[in-house]
């Protein structure tokens, strides 16, 4: 059985190497990371790694000189891992600079935020396999003939994180709320939540589920449709058929949640290029000039 990407050339590699670290920069570029250091200490919650960090450490990190300095930086590490200026090192270097600059923005809530997961994962991901690439160039080793490519690997198991990490959302939510969090009308709940009780929604359309119940029922009713891709995701390496399903049917579900709920997984939807075979892309295309005369 053939997987998806195993044969993709380094070009298409490099596309996606340069949309995950683009993301990051989008991602980085508008949040006024500046703001935290008006944060009061009392409202602080440390991420993870930075909970045993020491007070006077954490009054630094939080400086607004600093966080200017780590914005900018971080900025410039993912602009030069796009143009592939001293790649490597780089890939290293935006790597911790986006897991502080993550860890402080995400520090007023004691949790990382499930947008910036996967797309963070994508970037660690691609960082591990950039760096045993240069293990294997030094040992001289090469590919296994007729297995797949370097880039094919890399890319493969990027989708293999992405499948996985939305069948454990799917698997959390049967373990944890199933049946009640389909019967429940969960959605239109926290559709009118989003509406009425974030400060600035973006949108605010969930307070139309009221108004118009039909909305109200597509979102009920499509709950456990998603659900079951989530569960099922990981069919994406194997069918065509299923990988082109599941975008039909996930790409609506996340427009409307940007609408009604108000949450946008841009970033993932940023990886769903990988659902599509780009091997093409990076291939040979056959000359249309005419042969050369004998």
């Amino acid at each position: 059985m053939k997987l998806l990407h195993e044969d993709a050339p380094p070009e298409v590699l490099r596309l996606v190497r340069g949309l995950v670290f683009a993301t990051w920069f989008l991602r980085v570029a508008f949040k006024p990371l500046d703001q935290l250091s008006m944060i009061p200490a009392s409202l602080i919650q440390p991420v993870g790694w930075m909970r045993p960090l020491p007070p006077a450490l954490e009054q630094v990190l939080h400086n607004a000189a600093f966080l200017h300095g780590l914005k900018a930086a971080a900025l410039l590490s993912f602009a030069l891992v796009i143009a592939g200026v001293a790649l490597r090192p780089m890939m290293v270097v935006a790597c911790v600079l986006m897991t502080l600059f993550t860890s402080l923005w995400r520090g007023f809530a004691g949790h990382m935020d499930h947008e910036s997961v996967l797309v963070l994962l994508a970037g660690y991901l691609l960082t591990l396999f950039a760096l045993a690439d240069a293990r294997t160039e030094r040992t001289g080793e090469s590919p296994a003939p007729g297995g797949p490519t370097r880039a094919g690997i890399q890319l493969t198991g990027v989708l293999a994180v992405l499948c996985l990490a939305y069948m454990m959302v799917g698997v959390f939510r049967m373990v944890h709320g199933a049946p009640a969090v389909f019967t429940s009308n969960s959605l239109t709940f926290w559709s009118l939540r989003n509406a009425y009780e974030t400060a600035e929604p973006a949108w605010g359309w969930g307070k139309y589920v009221l108004e118009y119940p039909w909305l109200a029922r597509m979102l009920n009713w499509g709950f456990p449709v998603i659900t079951l891709f989530e569960l099922t995701a990981l069919f994406a390496l194997f069918s065509r058929r299923y990988r082109y399903t599941f975008l039909l049917v996930m790409v609506p579900f996340h427009l409307l949640s940007l609408f009604v709920l108000d949450v946008f997984f841009w970033e993932n939807m940023v990886l769903y290029v990988l659902f599509f075979d780009l091997g093409g892309l990076g291939r040979a295309r056959p000359s249309l000039a005419p042969a050369p005369a004998a």
